[in-house]
């Protein structure tokens, strides 16, 4: 229905422009959508009379043409009937557009001060409805709105004043709307003007990620490091990149060790350290790190068991190896090593247990260790718990 109506009011409007066909007629036709848009009347006739204006041989390349054109779709933008904000999607874009192409041409100089006056009012209002936008989760349509707004500060009414923050917008909702190509340009934008700090980094980073590319994730990162050596966010990221998702872990130990100088009393680093030795195979390093952690938090339940698991492992391996004796001295004695294993896990395996009682992975790795000890009395007691 909407394409339908609008379709009539552009063959009314040229059937018009055909019986009038001479130059005063055809600026009338501007001047009348001009009075419309004015009034907030009949916006969709004014829309259609310039759709028609734009193909007039007097009127295509009269600057008031686009002027008046952006005066409609400025109207529509701020309508309160609700058939009119139907006309058209995005009417502030749109009306910029032709009040910037309205700037340009020849002789428009005198609408020059009445659109420098408009270009500033509008500056609000595009950022305002970029805002609202983001507020619903419509990324794409914020960052449309965002981008519109760089675009208008670029009039001469400016002076060439860039709104940092705007930018920053632009690359955020630009990101989260999954348009890679125009975050990192923004991003990259950001870092140049210094804006964010660290922190662009890390989220020109993480669109590197999101795009898949990440050789240019992990050089960003680097990059931030090296210009922002103290900021959280970038050694966070780092640190969980080669924790989680490489097995080259001693690159990050520079990282680790940064933030640990940094934040000596942060459990947490130290818990990571533990994860990064336990890859490279380094258990009682591990366990070093575990314990240090346990140290800063006595309630550190991951750090009691990940320490409990390093010996337990031990004490299964060792097991094995003392199976495959034959000789019963030597068993025996094999045992006793695979045993005091066990014997250094139970300590912490208790403790995590005790932190989290209703853990079914405790209770039954505690039961073994109860088991190979020979602890029967706790062995049952915990299998009937």
């Amino acid at each position: 229905m909407k394409m339908k109506k609008l379709v009539l009011t552009i063959l009314s409007a040229l059937a018009l422009l055909i019986m009038v066909g001479n130059v005063q007629a055809q600026k009338k036709l501007v001047n009348k959508a001009a009075l419309w848009a004015n009034e907030g009347e009949k916006l969709d006739t004014a829309l259609g009379s310039i759709f028609v204006a734009e193909k007039g041989e007097k009127t295509k390349d009269w600057y008031k043409t686009y002027f008046v054109k952006g005066q409609v779709y400025q109207a529509i933008a701020e309508t309160e009937n609700e058939e009119f904000k139907k006309i058209t999607t995005d009417p502030l874009i749109k009306a910029f557009d032709n009040y910037a192409k309205a700037y340009s041409m020849e002789k428009s100089s005198s609408i020059h001060a009445t659109l420098d006056m408009t270009f500033i009012k509008m500056s609000n209002n595009l950022a305002n409805k970029a805002y609202e936008a983001s507020q619903v989760d419509d990324y794409a349509t914020a960052f449309n709105y965002y981008e519109t707004t760089l675009e208008l500060m670029k009039q001469e009414v400016f002076k060439g004043e860039i709104d940092t923050a705007i930018v920053y917008y632009c690359a955020l909702t630009a990101q989260k709307s999954s348009n890679w190509e125009k975050a990192i340009q923004y991003y990259d934008q950001v870092i140049e003007m210094g804006y964010g700090g660290g922190d662009s980094y890390t989220f020109l980073a993480e669109t590197y990620k999101q795009k898949g590319d990440t050789i240019n994730f992990v050089n960003t990162l680097r990059a931030g490091f090296e210009k922002y050596p103290e900021n959280e966010s970038i050694l966070g990221t780092l640190i969980n990149y080669y924790l989680l998702e490489t097995d080259n872990s001693e690159d990050v130990f520079i990282y680790v060790d940064k933030a640990i100088e940094k934040d000596p009393g942060n459990a947490q680093l130290y818990f990571g350290k533990g994860i990064l030795y336990d890859k490279l195979g380094n258990v009682e390093m591990s366990a070093e790190q575990y314990k240090k952690c346990i140290e800063l938090d006595p309630n550190f339940i991951d750090a009691y068991f990940n320490v409990g698991v390093l010996y337990f492992n031990q004490g299964i391996a060792l097991t094995d190896v003392a199976n495959e004796i034959k000789d019963n001295t030597k068993y025996q004695e094999a045992k006793k090593v695979a045993d005091e294993r066990f014997a250094k896990a139970l300590p912490y395996m208790e403790k995590a247990f005790e932190l989290n009682p209703g853990e079914p992975g405790l209770s039954e790795t505690l039961q073994i260790i109860y088991y190979r000890l020979s602890m029967m009395e706790k062995y049952n007691e915990l299998k009937n718990m």
